[in-house]
């Protein structure tokens, strides 16, 4: 118990109990690591508070004057830049260090990934953690007292960006039942399979896959399909989902570069083959309206001329980001 002390008037002192309200943890929604536990309400009330959001609705006061630490051990732009943005949007302040790997939480250190949690969930309001290794964020959200929001570990998921990829497709799309979104590209991306766990809600007709010959697709997304009894197929070639599909979420044709460690000399292949490239010819020639987006950064896989075609939605779904992430956030600071 703390005190303050006032003389009165009669010049004598009294002592005034300052009562400390102490949150607990139990009353901020918990972490964000994984579509797999989410549902539609999570996914409706997300894109929700997203859209409210980009009306410049009030902000919850709950956000203002928080600290959120940005814990990026693998390089990044859009995802640390978008949660920047959306941090300082909350009226939140946002804290990190700009090269993990000359933190002590690194392998030269030898500081666990957990003790690291334990720090830092004492210092901050929430944590937002990328990571090359798989499991990262969920290990960090095992020890911290804060909430943690997985922003890709390694090649398991990105469910901050799955979320904002649902955003984007309502909003080209107005609904996603009964429609054939294809996945074009690697597969295997942390991208593809948080954004799969979320489509089984959505209930479209079909997924269409047009991944490399040589990566097969993995059986644990093969299972989220099937276990919602969704129809899917693989295509070869994406000039045919340019032709039978509502819209085309693009990849790197090979992202064998997600789960390396900083400062690794892999260098993912340069060059995507025509059979995986959207162009603008392929496009005017099927007269397709299918909207392609693509969570970027692209490389060869979607040509610079489509940029100005109503079909690119790409940079319109990094703007949206911001209203998800800001969502996301306002979410994890509020309490329940």
């Amino acid at each position: 118990m703390a005190y303050l002390y006032f003389p009165t008037p009669l010049k004598l002192t009294r002592r005034i109990p300052l009562t400390f309200v102490r949150r607990t943890e139990r009353e901020y929604p918990r972490h964000v690591l994984t579509t797999r536990t989410m549902n539609r309400e999570d996914v409706d009330d997300y894109c929700q508070a997203a859209t409210a959001f980009e009306a410049s609705r009030t902000i919850n006061p709950s956000s203002t004057g928080r600290t959120i630490a940005l814990l990026f051990f693998q390089p990044s732009t859009r995802t640390r830049i978008g949660f920047e943005v959306a941090t300082v949007a909350l009226g939140s302040h946002a804290i990190g260090i700009e090269d993990m790997s000359a933190s002590r939480s690194n392998r030269r250190s030898g500081e666990t990934l957990e003790d690291c949690a334990s720090v830092i969930s004492r210092l901050c309001d929430a944590i937002v953690v990328r990571h090359h290794e798989t499991g990262a964020a969920e290990r960090m959200a095992a020890k911290s007292r804060r909430p943690v929001v997985n922003a890709g570990d390694g090649w398991n998921e990105h469910p901050t960006q799955a979320l904002t990829d649902i955003f984007a497709l309502r909003r080209g799309l107005g609904t996603l039942r009964g429609k054939i979104i294809a996945l074009v590209g690697d597969p295997r991306g942390r991208t593809v399979r948080s954004l799969v766990n979320l489509l089984r809600l959505e209930a479209p007709k079909a997924i269409v896959f047009c991944p490399p010959d040589h990566y097969p697709i993995p059986s644990d997304v093969l299972f989220a399909i099937a276990e919602y009894q969704i129809p899917y197929r693989i295509i070869a070639d994406v000039e045919q989902a340019l032709v039978e599909s509502d819209a085309i979420m693009m990849a790197p044709y090979d992202m064998s570069d997600i789960g390396e460690h900083a400062g690794s000399d892999y260098v993912s292949p340069s060059t995507t083959p025509e059979s995986h490239r959207v162009t603008a010819e392929k496009i005017n020639r099927t007269n397709s309206k299918t909207l392609i987006y693509h969570p970027l950064p692209r490389h060869d896989e979607i040509d610079p001329a489509c940029d100005e075609l109503p079909n690119a939605m790409y940079f319109d779904q990094v703007r949206l980001s911001k209203f998800m992430r800001m969502a996301v956030l306002n979410r994890m600071l509020t309490p329940y």
